[in-house]
């Protein structure tokens, strides 16, 4: 079976490399579509609207994390069944994942859509932004089924090597994010409604588009009506994977409310500098992460193949990677940092800006830690290891949770910001104790020979 992603042969740098800059330049687009909402919001309706968004960054995450977990399952199923060489089992793989993106597309937004409110409300959000806090995670969680038709067909295309396609359709996506956010709120004055639909809009039809595509250039993608069967073992794999992954990024952003309900406390000011202070660290981890998520192709694809010795040799070349991308985000963050964070405010935002700056210098210095927490995460994911990840994910959290409530007390809400650091260092250092101790490599399949 020809692949031209074939990550089981040649420099595991090289190859790393090639699928991961085509992600890293699709992350650039994610972002700027995520960016020209808070640019727009924050410039032409005022902090009031920024602040909306921001307040419903734990809640958005938590039905967003979710379903990647599930989404994220598809990868690592069919990244091994590439490996191991089965194109049968591959198209009924993409067939089934059809059901399970429908059924988790209506089921997470229905939730979303009945419980904004009441979230909302749990969490404290102040009473000025709440209305526009409920309206914006109606419309993009409640229609989530278009991130996640859109995630689907992603994953599925990395899982075979191919990362240049979902970038092409990511790029037309912010590019029709970017006009119909203007078009929403400058020509129809629909503020955080506007952005909220435009995000939907581009989405759902950028996910059509690259179904579509995928579905005539691939050949092992193309499934037919007898691959579209019900299959038992192949959704239960998605589900033995995806559930554990999506659970546990739901758990991790329920103790986010905690941080939420936190930083909320001190008032819409601190809220809309977090806010930005997020958007300004999505940019900078642009230089690294991605790099770090490709891991799990890599593994994935070696794992089904049996060749232990390139996981671990592929991992160590990552992780050099990883580290010295991370330090060189860090250094620009220090340096640029304030000058990012003004692309998303007003001029006479001065409190809001000086709060944000703060946590942007924070946690600039443990970039290092979460490259690392990434990398061996997705190392472990891709080979099968979901349940590590999760012991990893919830210490983190833990730990974020007892920072946040009790240096706040202490330093106010620079307290808040030491939060995720520590937790970076403390998540990083049990993912790479567990995937070098090895405990994987008894599920290990025989070797596949020429």
């Amino acid at each position: 079976m020809a692949n031209n992603g074939d990550m089981t042969r040649g420099n595991p740098t090289k190859l790393l490399v090639m699928f991961a800059i085509p992600m890293m330049i699709g992350g650039v687009f994610q972002l700027m579509y995520n960016m020209v909402d808070t640019i727009v919001l924050g410039r032409f309706v005022g902090a009031g609207a920024l602040a909306s968004i921001g307040a419903t960054t734990s809640t958005t995450a938590c039905f967003l994390y979710f379903s990647t977990g599930i989404t994220g399952a598809m990868s690592i199923v069919i990244s091994q069944l590439l490996g191991s060489g089965d194109a049968a089992r591959i198209r009924k793989a993409v067939a089934n994942a059809i059901y399970l993106s429908v059924f988790f597309g209506v089921v997470i937004g229905l939730i979303a859509f009945f419980g904004a409110r009441p979230l909302m409300m749990l969490l404290g959000t102040p009473d000025d932004i709440i209305d526009g806090s409920v309206l914006y995670i109606r419309i993009t969680c409640g229609l989530i089924i278009a991130q996640i038709a859109y995630n689907a067909v992603a994953s599925i295309l990395k899982a075979i090597g191919d990362s240049k396609t979902p970038l092409y359709f990511l790029i037309l996506c912010s590019f029709l994010n970017i006009i119909l956010d203007l078009v929403f709120v400058l020509q129809f004055h629909m503020d955080v409604a506007g952005v909220a639909w435009a995000t939907i809009l581009s989405q759902f039809i950028s996910a059509v588009l690259c179904f579509v595509y995928m579905h005539r250039k691939y050949e092992v993608l193309r499934f037919t009506r007898a691959d579209m069967a019900f299959d038992k073992k192949i959704n239960g794999d998605y589900l033995r994977y995806g559930l554990p992954m999506g659970a546990t990024s739901c758990f991790l952003s329920v103790g986010m409310f905690v941080i939420t309900g936190v930083i909320n406390s001190f008032g819409s000011s601190v809220v809309a500098a977090y806010t930005v202070g997020s958007k300004v660290e999505n940019v900078a981890v642009l230089l690294f992460n991605q790099f770090a998520f490709s891991c799990s192709v890599y593994t994935g694809q070696n794992f089904g193949a049996g060749d232990k010795e390139r996981i671990y040799d592929g991992t160590k070349q990552a992780m050099r990677l990883v580290l010295g991308l991370s330090v060189v985000a860090a250094v620009l963050m220090l340096f640029f940092g304030k000058y990012v964070a003004m692309l998303f405010l007003d001029g006479g935002e001065t409190e809001i800006l000086s709060i944000a700056c703060e946590l942007i210098r924070i946690e600039a210095f443990f970039y290092p830690a979460l490259g690392m927490v990434w990398l061996y995460n997705s190392a472990l994911r891709g080979i099968g290891a979901v349940k590590p990840t999760i012991v990893s994910s919830v210490a983190e959290l833990c730990c974020k949770i007892v920072i946040s409530l009790t240096l706040s007390r202490v330093l106010g809400a620079t307290g808040i910001w030491f939060a995720a650091p520590v937790g970076w260092v403390l998540g990083a250092a049990i993912s790479i104790a567990v995937f070098y101790r090895g405990k994987w490599e008894k599920r290990l399949p025989p070797k596949v020979t020429e």
